[in-house]
């Protein structure tokens, strides 16, 4: 069983920390053209060189937020009981990622504001992005598996589907539609019924 984390890694987590908080502040008062690097640098109390170090890119300090999604998710699947429904674990996934929407809430609004006008966050799914996915992609195999949930789409496009309702979910909260996590507990309920397919689970 993997151990936590080391003391390296802690302190990687905590210099990216100081960078991502430092960065929303400033983005929120000056907006993120305005904002430059030497002035999140130096709000985070760290070198320029630091920054780059560990980010490259103004854009890159807000993919940290789904850098530590990721890290939390895989947090969770790694303390859950595999023998655990698969769809339950999808459904506490993205419950536990709505709670940290809510939890943020101003600054998941602007890191999504300023990802949207960003070409490359479209064009180029980050890694973290990539990697929740295949998350959710094994545990829809898993529930196919265990005849869960329907067999006629893949279960890629099964995982595609359910993040994708997901995102809709966030998006209607930054937008002032509700809490995040009662939307998404409510897409959870529209997300079954398409994976569920009714009488077509055996076919």
């Amino acid at each position: 069983m993997r151990s936590g984390p080391g003391l390296r890694e802690r302190k990687n987590a905590a210099v990216k920390e100081a960078f991502f908080e430092a960065a929303l502040a400033l983005f929120r008062e000056k907006g993120f053209e305005e904002t430059s690097v030497d002035e999140i640098a130096d709000r985070a109390g760290f070198s320029r060189a630091t920054f780059f170090n560990h980010f490259g890119t103004k854009q890159g300090v807000l993919r940290y937020y789904g850098q530590r999604l990721q890290s939390q998710m895989e947090h969770l699947l790694r303390e859950a009981d595999p023998s655990s429904s698969p769809l339950e674990r999808i459904r506490e996934m993205l419950l536990v990622m709505a709670r940290e929407a809510d939890r943020l809430g101003e600054e998941v609004r602007l890191i999504y504001l300023i990802s949207m006008q960003d070409l490359d966050y479209f064009a180029r799914p980050t890694d973290a992005r990539m990697r929740v996915l295949e998350m959710v992609r094994e545990l829809v195999v898993e529930a196919q598996e265990r005849a869960a949930v329907r067999r006629d789409l893949s279960a890629s496009q099964l995982a595609l589907h359910m993040l994708t309702v997901y995102n809709s979910a966030i998006l209607a909260a930054i937008s002032g539609w509700g809490r995040a996590e009662h939307l998404v507990q409510s897409a959870w309920e529209f997300i079954l019924d398409g994976v569920r397919g009714g009488d077509r689970l055996d076919h």
